[in-house]
């Protein structure tokens, strides 16, 4: 009996996750049964939203579902914040004065998430502790700091948000600023920074 289970419920369990990876697999694609059987396949356009993202240049506002970003403007620094306790980029930092107005009917929490930098095929993220650093004032006290920042309907913030790069990467002329109406990005625009 002492077998059975030490065998029998992990071979159970790995039944069991067999048979969801199977199942996972195995689904799905009707398209070419349909091919066969000489229907057409389901239109997998119906509902589908246009992907091509809105692309605009500095100082150009650019509305984004609910929101309207602006790229106010663009500079490289060795290091951002207070003159006392500055913080240092292990790159280049790529600092940018961006606008944000709220045009919904609810108040939204933006983040520094928000905002990404694109080349090509290549992501880069913002570093938020750079871009609080950068909204500090040699007072101490931080501006907008696009952390987790609660802007009600028809309000606007104005902050920086910064980003640690390689030094070939932040003098590219190619580099996008990615923008987006919330955490998980459902609708996103482009703002060139050159």
């Amino acid at each position: 009996m002492k077998k059975f289970f030490k065998f029998g419920c992990g071979g159970l369990i790995a039944l069991i996750i067999l048979g969801v990876i199977i199942a996972a697999l195995g689904g799905g694609d009707n398209s070419t049964k349909d091919k066969e059987d000489g229907k057409q396949p389901a239109s997998t356009d119906v509902g589908k939203k246009d992907n091509k993202e809105k692309v605009v240049g500095i100082g150009t506002a650019l509305e984004v579902g609910d929101a309207i970003f602006t790229l106010n403007g663009v500079e490289l620094a060795d290091q951002v914040g207070p003159s006392v306790l500055p913080k240092k980029a292990s790159g280049k930092y790529v600092v940018l004065d961006v606008t944000y107005k709220n045009n919904g009917n609810k108040a939204v929490t933006i983040d520094a998430s928000f905002f990404k930098l694109k080349r090509g095929e290549k992501t880069y993220e913002s570093d938020s502790v750079a871009s609080m650093s950068a909204n500090q004032g040699d007072d101490g006290n931080i501006q907008n700091s696009f952390f987790l920042q609660e802007v009600n309907p028809d309000m606007e913030i104005k902050g920086k948000v910064v980003f640690d790069l390689a030094p070939e990467v932040a003098e590219a002329t190619d580099l996008q600023l990615q923008v987006q109406t919330g955490i998980f990005g459902t609708e996103t625009g482009l703002i060139n920074l050159k």
